[in-house]
């Protein structure tokens, strides 16, 4: 299951940013993933919520929105829309309370 391993590595990434931010519960995750990681956006969400189980990340909101290359989307700060190339993989929302 890919999701399972695509959540695996980001977890870290996560709990950084978590930790830059001061933030003691995370509230909200929002994403853009490229569809040639061959992931689906609801077992992607369902792996991340396993993985915060117990941590200051359980009961966060995940949203997931899956890009085909060719697709324009606009990334966080962009002025213009861009094509998506498929290997998409940003975060573009991260909600919290310190």
């Amino acid at each position: 299951m890919h999701e399972h391993g695509l959540a695996k590595e980001l977890w870290p990434q996560l709990r950084q940013l978590a930790d830059t931010h001061g933030y003691s519960r995370v509230r909200r995750i929002e994403m853009v993933v490229g569809m040639l990681h061959g992931v689906s956006a609801d077992f992607l969400a369902h792996s991340f919520e396993h993985a915060f189980e117990g941590t200051n990340f359980q009961g966060a909101e995940v949203d997931i929105t899956i890009v085909d290359p060719g697709e324009q989307y606009t990334p966080p700060g962009a002025e213009q829309p861009q094509t998506a190339s498929g290997w998409e993989l940003l975060i573009t929302r991260f909600e919290g309370e310190e």
